[in-house]
């Protein structure tokens, strides 16, 4: 496997000043570089979760990583 996915996490502020979890991914490769990363994808920790295990028991190729990331939003 040339890379692994893992979960990434950052906070986003709406209008009235209520801050948010949300979640994404990052593809690391072997040296633990982030090669691709996806933020703010999901509010739902256990969506991006499922994602990032997805793409690990795939062995998925970072360059289809648009795509999927497309798909999961679609779903």
């Amino acid at each position: 496997m040339l890379h692994t996915y893992q979960l990434n996490e950052s906070t986003i502020k709406d209008k009235d000043g209520i801050v948010y979890t949300v979640y994404g991914i990052d593809a690391v490769d072997k040296s633990g570089k982030i090669v691709n990363s996806f933020k703010k994808i999901f509010f739902e920790r256990s969506k991006a979760e499922e994602l990032v295990a997805l793409c690990n028991e795939n062995e998925l190729s970072s360059t289809h990583l648009a795509d999927v990331v497309e798909d999961a939003l679609y779903e």
